[in-house]
């Protein structure tokens, strides 16, 4: 008896160990919404992608070079809301001064993360700062493996920072006080701590930087095209945000969002 419960102890054991160097694989615990939501930046400088983004409400974003050809663009234009036609990804298409977007959710299973419209990444290994992974292009086909830095977060952690670096959607406008018909009406709006602000709309859609202008948290300083020269030149007001709601006053023009479901 003493020495079944001996081996059935040392069968734990090795059991055990097993499964932690499992783990191990992929840095602490492998890949999770948590482990993977961040900024990573390529380190190949003639990578075709600059950097992916995740963050916790599912969605990510993909930055390309601007020499990169557009061979991994999804289907569903800029054109149209990501969530109003149901697309499961959106290729924003800028001009001159911005890399191309594609913005959309994705999906974790084990260690593949599955990015809808543009293609699936097997990460080989993540750690607190590092990430290996390969991509295949679903249009394409094509395989290729990458290394990742993770980027430092551009804004300091706060209950306000973290409430509003979610992905909402825009719920209605109004001008003066008044409701309005506008083609920004279901887009998507998106902060994160690594100082992305994305807008994804039937009317406007790109990427941008934002940062807070002032110690209470309730303005934000805005720059396209990554001008920060000047960033008192675009500045919006906060003037309600909740687990589940914001409010953004700019003029007379305030949006009012919900938290993306």
């Amino acid at each position: 008896m003493k020495k079944n419960l001996i081996y059935l102890w040392a069968l734990a054991l090795v059991c055990a160990l097993v499964s932690c160097d499992k783990d191990n694989e992929n840095g602490e615990g492998g890949v999770s919404a948590n482990t993977i939501s961040a900024k990573w930046v390529i380190s190949d400088s003639k990578s075709p992608y600059s950097s992916f983004e995740f963050n916790k409400d599912g969605n990510y974003i993909v930055v390309k070079n601007a020499a990169s050809t557009r061979s991994g663009s999804v289907g569903a234009s800029a054109e149209n809301s990501l969530f109003a036609n149901g697309a499961s990804a959106v290729s924003l298409h800028s001009d001159e001064w911005e890399p191309d977007i594609v913005f959309g959710n994705y999906k974790i299973d084990k260690d593949k993360i599955t990015l809808s419209g543009f293609g699936v990444i097997e990460v080989s290994s993540i750690t607190d700062t590092e990430l290996s992974f390969s991509l295949t292009l679903q249009a394409t086909g094509e395989q290729n493996s990458f290394s990742a830095s993770k980027a430092p977060d551009a804004i300091p952690a706060s209950n306000r920072t973290d409430m509003l670096c979610r992905t909402w959607v825009i719920e209605r406008i109004t001008v003066g006080g008044g409701n309005i018909e506008d083609p920004q009406i279901g887009g998507v709006v998106l902060f994160s701590r690594a100082g992305t602000y994305l807008v994804a709309s039937a009317e406007l859609n790109g990427l941008a930087a934002w940062k807070w202008a002032d110690q209470s948290e309730t303005k934000i300083y805005y720059s396209w095209e990554n001008w920060m020269e000047d960033w008192s030149s675009q500045i919006v007001t906060i003037t309600a945000l909740t687990g589940t709601s914001l409010v953004i006053l700019d003029g007379d023009w305030t949006w009012h969002l919900k938290l993306k479901q």
